[in-house]
Order: structure tokens, then C-alpha cells, then sequence
């Protein structure tokens, strides 16, 4: 190309961007003034929106395990043969009622010979106590009546306590299990009879990360969900919880009460547990309204600290007060100390939304 071509082109290209600039500028003045017109008053209109407190509303879910009431798992006192089983499996038991009886000939023979002995001390104990009275025994041999008695009473009852260990009784009322004994086994004080259930109500057992160990009580309510009933919701008390966290899992071991009435939840049955705390009242804005607020009719920066966010909302801790108005839109390009014409958002009356909520899982027991 030649040289005088190249600096024809070069100087069109240079008046052409001249141009263009000075158009610019040219638009840029005319904006300017008409801008000036129209903010002849110096304030800058934005949107603003009235500040609500609102509780930061914690939700925790862990995994729970259930067991009865009352739990016993039943063994004979002593060795002996099985002569009667006097239960069904799932057959509901009163306290006391029988459920094995041992092979007990032997101690109930035992128990007549103590009944005879303890009969005997007593006949001889009156007759001396009587010729004591009277000046015709002497005190040596009152004392040695009175401790014959005394003894035969002991072996009397010795006597009896045998005989009640051949009998396994209920410990207390409640559902019976399956047995795997029969009348002719063998058995010993290790072997296992039966379970015994008390299932009218169900304790659930479940782990609190410790971050919200210090927030629980006793007393304190929970939903349940068991997990072959996952829409039924069972509500509970926290009755008892451990004295310290467990320093390999960093939990704290926490024990709910519910009520099963209907007997459709078995010990053992896994739950989702549901516990819920309230924090706190903090400020509720929208996400985007957390730099500026309008006071006095000037702008003003405020500093906070996000506390949760909620659906678009957060909860925020800082120099807010309630009915303060921030800035939700048009906060482009503000400074502090500028001058403001405030109106109001369109969707102000939603200031009082809804608590913000986390959900943070447990660990399983």
C-alpha cells in the first residue's frame, strides 16, 4: 500500500473518532442538563424499606433409636429344669404374674421342715418364757430359747427364698418376647428366657452435635418421625441427656419421650428427630439492603454481620433499629452524606417475613 494511501486512511479514522468523541460529550452535557433540571432539590430517589425484627429460628435434625419404657431381658436365679412355661410370645404380663416354673420338690420339702423347726422354737421359747416368769428357768436359758427362735425364723425364710428362685416371675407389667425354652430344659442362671417390654411409651436416644449442646433443655420439645410411619409426626419431651461430650464424635447423647399408646412403634425402631431453637430477635432485610439506609434524608453506610439468610432475606446484627429505612434499590453510586428522596419499595409490607431457619443434621447414635 502506499505511503499517501496509508496517511489519507489514517487521517479519516482520526476525524472519524474526533467526531464520535465530540458527540459524545455533546450527548453526555445535554444529559447533564436535563439531569440538573430535574434534581434541582440535590436529592437522589431510591427505594426503602422499614426494618422488622425477626427470631432466628434454628431447626436440627438427627437420627434417634427407640427403646421401652422398661426393658428387661429375663434369666433364672439359679440352675434347674424347666417344668412349666406359662407364656405366649406378645402376651401382655401384670408384675408378679408366673412365667417358668423350675423343678422345686426339693426346696418345697425343704420349706416343710423349716415350718416344723420355726414351730418348735416357738412352743420352746413361750414354755421358758413362762417358767422364767415364774422363777423356774434360769435367764441363760431364756436367752438360748430366744435364739433358737430367731434362728429357725432365718432358715425358715432361707427356706422360702429357694423356693421362690425356682419361680421366674414378671418384674414388672409389660409385652413378653419369644422363648426358645421348653418344660424338660436345662437351664442356669445365664440362660436367657425371654424379653420383657414396657411399650406404652418409647424412650428415642439420639446424638446433638455440640454446637447445639448448650441451646437444649430438659423439657424441651421434639417431633418425631418413625421410620416405618415417615409422615406421622409423634410430638415428645427431652427427659434426660449425658453430663459431658463425647470426645470422639463431639456429641452430646440426649433421651426424648413419646407416647405409644397404640403400640405401633418396637423398641429398636430408627426415627428422625426433630428439635427446634430460637435464637435471638435480629434485624430482617433483603439481601441486597445491608449497605445503606436512609436517616435524616441523607445516605448513611451501615456496617452488619450476616446472621442467616432466609429465601432472598437475611438476619443481620448491627446498628439497626426497628422502622429504620434501607435502601433496596438504588443503592448504585451512593455516598455518604448524599441527599436522598426516600420512597417506598413496592413490597414493603413484607418486611415481617418469615424467621430464617437452618437445618443441621445429627450425627447417628
Amino acid at each position: 500500500m502506499k505511503l499517501s494511501v496509508q496517511i489519507t486512511l489514517t487521517v479519516l479514522i482520526a476525524a472519524l473518532a474526533g467526531g464520535g468523541w465530540f458527540w459524545l460529550g455533546a450527548n453526555q452535557e445535554a444529559e447533564g442538563s436535563r439531569d440538573g433540571k430535574s434534581r434541582r432539590g440535590g436529592a437522589t430517589r431510591v427505594l426503602v424499606e422499614k426494618v422488622a425484627f425477626a427470631e432466628d429460628r434454628i431447626v436440627v435434625r438427627a437420627v434417634g433409636t427407640g427403646t421401652a419404657l422398661n426393658s428387661a431381658v429375663l434369666h433364672p436365679s439359679v440352675s434347674g429344669e424347666v417344668v412349666e412355661v406359662l407364656f405366649k410370645a406378645e402376651q401382655r404380663v401384670k408384675k408378679g404374674d408366673l412365667l417358668v416354673r423350675l423343678d422345686d420338690d426339693h426346696q418345697r420339702l425343704a420349706v416343710r421342715l423349716a415350718d416344723v423347726a420355726l414351730k418348735k422354737a416357738r412352743r420352746d421359747a413361750a414354755r421358758i418364757s413362762r417358767l422364767a416368769k415364774s422363777g423356774h428357768a434360769s435367764r441363760n436359758s431364756l436367752d438360748t430359747a430366744q435364739t433358737g427362735l430367731e434362728t429357725a425364723e432365718v432358715r425358715h425364710a432361707q427356706a422360702k427364698a429357694a423356693l421362690a428362685d425356682r419361680a421366674i416371675v414378671a418384674p414388672f407389667s409389660g409385652i413378653i418376647g419369644l422363648t426358645d425354652i421348653s418344660p424338660g430344659d436345662r437351664v442356669t442362671d445365664d440362660t436367657p428366657i425371654a424379653t420383657l417390654d414396657e411399650r406404652s411409651a418409647i424412650l428415642v436416644d439420639f446424638n446433638l452435635t455440640e454446637d447445639h449442646a448448650v441451646r437444649i433443655r430438659v423439657g424441651d420439645r421434639i417431633v418425631v418421625r418413625p421410620s416405618n410411619e415417615p409422615d406421622r409426626e409423634i410430638t415428645g419431651t427431652v427427659t434426660a441427656m449425658g453430663s459431658r461430650i463425647d470426645e470422639a464424635s463431639r456429641t452430646l447423647r440426649v433421651r426424648a419421650k413419646i407416647s405409644n399408646v397404640d403400640d405401633t412403634i418396637r423398641p429398636g425402631t430408627s426415627s428422625s428427630v426433630e428439635l427446634a431453637f430460637v435464637g435471638g430477635s435480629y434485624p430482617s432485610v433483603r439481601e441486597v439492603a445491608v449497605l445503606w439506609r436512609a436517616r435524616g434524608g441523607k445516605a448513611e453506610k451501615v456496617f452488619v454481620k450476616l446472621v442467616r439468610r432466609d429465601d432472598g432475606r437475611i438476619l443481620v446484627d448491627g446498628k439497626l433499629a426497628k422502622g429504620d429505612a434501607v435502601v433496596v434499590q438504588g443503592v448504585q453510586g451512593l455516598r455518604v452524606g448524599q441527599r436522598l428522596n426516600p420512597k417506598p419499595f413496592a413490597s414493603a409490607g413484607n418486611a415481617g417475613a418469615p424467621a430464617a431457619t437452618r437445618a443441621a443434621k445429627g450425627k447417628k447414635n
